[in-house]
């Protein structure tokens, strides 16, 4: 029983697909006796949920709270259970709760000192003409790759493509310990919030982390150490990238990017800027959520008329997922050719 109610509280924590938590439901109740589902059960399922600590500080997006709550009053009703007080009172106190423009979703890590990664978005899928303030399918997958190939990310040099709100970074310098990670997107917008999700998780890691390091300009928007790892916000459009190399004469061992194939408009301008960054000893790993099978084909094509290719990399086993609907993720290892 304690089991699914954490398995509950994962899904609830990172708004995962309401429909996820109506199989656990379906789990709990059969390991019940008769079926039904206690008051003190309920009571956990509450506390573990829409009256935590953490929820109560940074709150899930309401209407999610609220669709939780009817779900697990109509699954009990369902079950003929009573039904404890509490319940109705958290749903009556979510009706009066108006929704705000950015909410919170909590990642539970495997490993590191953070347990959770707090990431404040914006409730709408396109926000301020972007769709980069909210967090996406493939950066999920794209961070559980990350885990997985762990020994790849130690003590490395490691750049992100349009990062959005950070999710995939964060969680790997909470389980990577990279020598340098630098977060760059191009939207202002997307910058501030990711700023914020920078310094709320690294900042709660007690005295390992240090003030800014240096004067921050029109491209540098935060620089912090956290740990053994230099942690940099940059403004870097895809177009770009060359002179950002120049000035810079950065080499990065590992570029990455989760979720920026949707739109077939950018891709010259991403697949130059990747054959500047990548030599003969790097390589890009690409997250990419495949709404349309023709756009990514595209982008791959195009990799070959610019001397660069491909292999396709094993998915890890996903567990969370926080669309509604199965759309398929590919991980691509993008490298120059010999």
């Amino acid at each position: 029983m304690e089991y699914h109610i954490i398995d509950l509280k994962k899904l609830f924590f990172c708004c995962a697909s309401i429909n996820k938590h109506k199989q656990v439901f379906q789990k709990l109740k059969k390991e019940k006796e008769n079926g039904m589902i206690s008051i003190d059960v309920q009571k956990k399922i509450l506390d573990s949920t829409v009256n935590n600590i953490l929820i109560k500080q940074y709150p899930v997006k309401y209407s999610y709270q609220r669709a939780f709550i009817k779900l697990l009053i109509g699954e009990l009703e369902q079950n003929g259970d009573e039904i404890d007080d509490d319940i109705f009172v958290a749903y009556c106190n979510l009706l009066s709760i108006s929704e705000q423009d950015l909410h919170y979703r909590h990642f539970l890590q495997e490993q590191g000192d953070l347990q959770y990664i707090t990431i404040q978005e914006s409730i709408n899928i396109i926000s301020k003409g972007t769709t980069g303030l909210c967090v996406w399918q493939g950066a999920l997958h794209l961070a559980a790759w990350c885990f997985k190939n762990r020994n790849q990310f130690y003590g490395k040099n490691i750049l992100e493509l349009g990062c959005g709100v950070g999710l995939t970074g964060l969680s790997i310098i909470n389980a990577c310990s990279p020598k340098q990670y630098i977060f760059s997107d191009c939207h202002e917008s997307v910058l501030d919030i990711l700023c914020n999700n920078v310094r709320f998780n690294l900042s709660s890691i007690r005295d390992k982390i240090s003030a800014e390091t240096c004067t921050l300009n029109d491209r540098l928007k935060l620089h912090i150490k956290c740990n053994d790892s230099d942690v940099k916000v940059i403004k870097l459009k895809w177009e770009d990238i060359s002179k950002y190399i120049r000035e810079d004469l950065i080499v990065h061992d590992v570029i990455i990017g989760a979720d920026i194939l949707y739109e077939s408009t950018s891709f010259y301008s991403l697949i130059t800027g990747l054959n500047c960054l990548l030599t003969s000893s790097n390589y890009a790993i690409i997250a990419a959520t495949i709404r349309n099978e023709d756009t990514v084909k595209k982008f791959l094509n195009q990799l070959g008329e610019h001397n660069l290719t491909y292999l396709e990399c094993d998915i890890p086993e996903q567990i969370v997922s926080i669309e509604s609907s199965h759309i398929p993720v590919k991980i691509l290892q993008i490298f120059k050719k010999d």
